[in-house]
């Protein structure tokens, strides 16, 4: 499978998962290096760093949280849930659904950062 960071791809977190209870499909955002993509390609490594994402904004919460406009096939504004990063196994993903740009991704990355108190 090719994936690349950036890209957006809709994941199976379904009940089957043990480690997250969102239990529906949700699209995820792709953060992780495009190094770590390929070895992912390559076979030797399964696993994904990703930012979910939700069409819910959450006050607590909305200064960790980017505005994803609707675009492609992702059928909703969305926010990315900056403070939610977790890994999931290529296996989880179905489909991309869009995929979106630098300075998107840079302000991604800033948030990100905020979130791991990192400067």
């Amino acid at each position: 499978m090719t994936v690349r960071r950036g890209e957006i791809y809709l994941a199976d977190f379904g009940k089957s998962r043990d480690s997250f209870a969102f239990g529906k499909m949700r699209p995820v955002l792709v953060l992780q290096s495009d190094k770590l993509n390929f070895a992912i390609e390559e076979g030797i490594y399964r696993h994904l760093l990703v930012v979910p994402l939700s069409t819910q904004n959450d006050i607590v919460t909305e200064e960790f949280r980017y505005p994803i406009a609707r675009r492609d096939a992702l059928e909703a504004d969305s926010f990315a849930v900056c403070n939610a990063l977790c890994f999931l196994d290529v296996k989880y993903l179905k489909r991309r659904v869009a995929t979106l740009g630098e300075e998107e991704m840079e302000a991604i990355g800033q948030i990100v950062k905020a979130v791991c108190a990192i400067e």
